[in-house]
């Protein structure tokens, strides 16, 4: 039997994302780390084999000769394992899938709406990631992602379009009653979400308001939190109008202006590009697709 003694699995698959884009900025964006990690990754693997895979040169990187010989080795070993791999989730086992979604958006979207998958596909255990920071679909941490975006081209991801959304300012009815005009919004605290703000702007400028700012008001890390804030009366908050509908239609949060605007990007079911014919996958994407 041949003496396996192998590099870290982590070194090579950085080097052959290196290699693949021929950029180490490139391949840590792939692999969801940072620039650094892929070149200490990489400056790993060249100690371990004693040789150098890459020409450091101003500005950009190439292989050298020894890289350029270990590359498709490397490239081709690590798509056979990636192959297998899903092949083997496809046909054994029951189905898992874990689904990266922003917290908002599980507590008062998905959730509710689960049950009825679940009843439809049994066989498919649904498994939520709901993280405040992810904004990015990882790959790493789930097999499909529920994410807004502006730019959905990400190499070797798949996007699929699920709803473009307006944008809504909400508040609770006392507040709502003392708003009669946009310039009356400047006597209200808008209600600010870390990494939404352009929302606010967004909405704000297409009702006409002056005077409106969020430096002062206070921040919270997820629309989850904003809204429950702004249902107890602590300001106006402006949020996609799916994840409030349900607020504005049982009268707990109104929309005092009646005036939306879309946002810039869309909301979109993502994954790797290599597993879009797997049955849980196909399964779910097919029902959430319906369900939007």
């Amino acid at each position: 039997m041949i003496q396996r003694t192998l590099p870290p699995l982590s070194t090579l698959r950085a080097f052959e994302a290196a290699a693949r884009l021929m950029s180490f900025k490139a391949a840590a964006e792939e692999l969801h780390v940072t620039q650094s990690a892929i070149s200490h990754q990489v400056a790993s693997l060249e100690r371990n084999l004693g040789a150098t895979l890459f020409l450091r040169l101003p500005g950009r990187v190439e292989l050298s000769e020894t890289g350029a010989v270990y590359f498709p080795v490397i490239q081709d070993a690590l798509d056979k394992i990636a192959l297998t791999t899903d092949l083997i989730r496809q046909n054994n086992g029951p189905a898992s899938l874990t689904v990266q979604v922003y917290v908002t958006v599980a507590v008062r979207w998905l959730i509710p709406r689960l049950q009825a998958f679940k009843e439809a596909s049994p066989e498919i255990a649904v498994n939520l990631d709901a993280s405040l920071l992810d904004w990015e679909f990882n790959p790493d941490r789930a097999d499909i992602g529920f994410i807004y975006t502006r730019t959905p081209n990400r190499p070797n991801l798949s996007y699929t379009l699920l709803r473009r959304e307006r944008l809504v300012g909400v508040c609770s009815p006392p507040i709502a009653r003392a708003i009669k005009a946009a310039e009356d919004l400047r006597h209200f605290s808008f209600l600010a979400v870390s990494g939404t703000t352009e929302d606010a702007a967004t909405w704000v400028a297409s009702v006409g308001a002056t005077g409106v700012s969020q430096k002062s008001a206070p921040l919270f890390d997820s629309n989850l939190l904003a809204i429950e804030a702004a249902i107890s009366g602590q300001g106006v908050v402006v949020v996609p109008h799916f994840l409030v509908e349900a607020d504005i239609a049982a009268g707990t949060l109104v929309a005092p202006l009646a005036s939306d605007v879309m946002q810039p990007g869309g909301w979109y079911l993502v994954h790797q590009e290599r597993r879009g014919n797997e049955k849980a996958m196909r399964k779910f994407l097919q029902w959430i697709q319906e369900l939007a």
